[in-house]
């Protein structure tokens, strides 16, 4: 029974090799910048496409304003960590810390993107700003381009401490001027 066993968990630890191989990797220039992982850690390796959304004239390409916004449906309070910041930022939504079942965010005035350089806001929302990684996080990564004229935008994003992280399906961005409206869920 002993050598049964030994081989049922020597089975098991080799299925986890690939899990462990996956935990610290970098898909599609997404950091983990939170911290150094030994742990499996999701990262979602495709990316939503931002749907596009006329909402009138306006400029053409150029600077534009990006609300991201984030439903809280953890339970507890949760809190904004930015990564990487292309722009300024305008501000935090209030309330903040941002409770449970409330819709809460912050506003970037974002520069005009380009092929060579794509408008990147990389940030984090989490149940323990003191310990991210270690605790309910959804890391977001959202890449605005201009390609031949039109603005496209898509979110990547990574998950920790069994957070659910999704992007709501009314995101969307302007083709025509670059604005985004970015709405995500943390459970």
């Amino acid at each position: 029974m002993t050598r049964n066993v030994k081989r049922f968990l020597a089975g098991s630890l080799l299925s986890l090799i690939p899990s462990i191989a996956v935990a610290g990797q970098v898909e599609h220039g997404f950091p983990d910048l939170l911290s150094e992982r030994t742990e499996y850690v999701s990262l979602r390796s495709e990316g939503f496409q931002l749907p596009a959304r006329e909402d009138g004239g306006g400029q053409s390409i150029g600077p534009a304003l990006e609300d991201l916004l984030v439903l809280n449906q953890t339970g507890v309070n949760i809190s904004l960590g930015i990564q990487v910041l292309t722009g300024t930022l305008n501000g935090v939504y209030n309330p903040y810390p941002i409770p449970t079942a409330t819709v809460g965010g912050f506003q970037v005035s974002a520069p005009a993107p380009t092929v060579a350089a794509p408008v990147i806001q990389q940030y984090y929302w989490t149940v323990n700003a003191a310990a991210p990684a270690t605790s309910k996080t959804c890391v977001w990564r959202v890449e605005i381009t201009d390609v031949g004229g039109v603005c496209t935008g898509t979110v990547f994003f990574g998950t920790y401490g069994g957070a659910l992280c999704t992007v709501d399906p009314s995101s969307f961005i302007n083709p025509t001027t670059c604005a985004a409206s970015v709405r995500t869920i943390v459970q």
